[in-house]
């Protein structure tokens, strides 16, 4: 079992109500590849957070450790693509509209000119994941075989996360933001993969194959080519 830590987002496809983020696309990508994984993150008692965990079954991955945050709303993911079926509205549109409905704090900002910005703008108006419930996440999904860490946690909570994987003795996978010098606390036998500063969705295809092939059982060196080969990528020369 692979658990990915992260925060889910609420976002629109073509008018479908779905989940969004890099650490449901990571699940997800893990997921096809025929893990069991589930989500540990946190969503708003909202509209949008009901509809995340419905998109969340729907792909197959588990949210039997997803919380609900009642003081804060589910944070909405907007797309700037247009829809090909309105000339006049995008996506991302759409989703702002579908999230000031439901009392999103920020979402009358409307879609940004930036493909993946989240709404609130600010993080503090946000779900968060704190030490307490990444300790309760890993501590009630017993035996996972991975964790990946896929958001920027506070060091307690950070913490609490790699306690819980070497209590279960599980691979530790931690996604750093892009030009992160600081690794305190960080195991040497974790992985840590830098996030680019711009990415198509290649990146959390390359950490969900390399998270399956560690749970299928694979040493980390050919674990990585898999996942370079499933992202696309050209391994380097060097």
């Amino acid at each position: 079992m692979i658990v990915v830590v992260g925060l889910p987002a609420y976002t629109d496809e073509d008018g479908e109500r779905c989940a969004g983020g890099l650490a449901v696309e990571i699940a997800a990508e893990a997921t096809r590849r025929g893990s069991r994984v589930e989500l540990a993150g946190k969503v708003g008692s909202d509209g949008p957070g009901d509809s995340v965990v419905v998109a969340l079954g729907r792909m197959g991955v588990g949210h039997a450790a997803l919380l609900r945050d009642p003081a804060r709303p589910t944070p909405l993911l907007t797309n700037d693509t247009p829809d090909a079926d309105t000339a006049d509205a995008t996506v991302g549109e759409v989703a702002a509209a579908d999230a000031a409905a439901a009392g999103v704090p920020g979402s009358e900002l409307g879609a940004s000119a930036d493909h993946g910005r989240l709404l609130p703008d600010d993080p503090n108006l946000r779900p968060a994941l704190e030490a307490g419930d990444v300790e309760m996440a890993l501590r009630y999904l017993t035996g996972p075989n991975v964790v990946v860490v896929a958001e920027g946690l506070a060091p307690s909570a950070l913490a609490a996360a790699v306690q819980g994987a070497a209590f279960s003795e599980a691979k530790l996978v931690v996604l750093a933001e892009p030009g992160a010098t600081s690794l305190a606390g960080i195991p040497d036998a974790a992985t840590v993969l830098e996030k680019p500063l711009a990415d198509d969705g290649s990146f959390a295809r390359l950490v969900g194959a390399f998270a399956a092939s560690l749970d299928a059982g694979a040493d980390p060196a050919k674990a990585f080519r898999d996942g370079v080969a499933a992202s696309g990528w050209e391994p380097s020369a060097d």
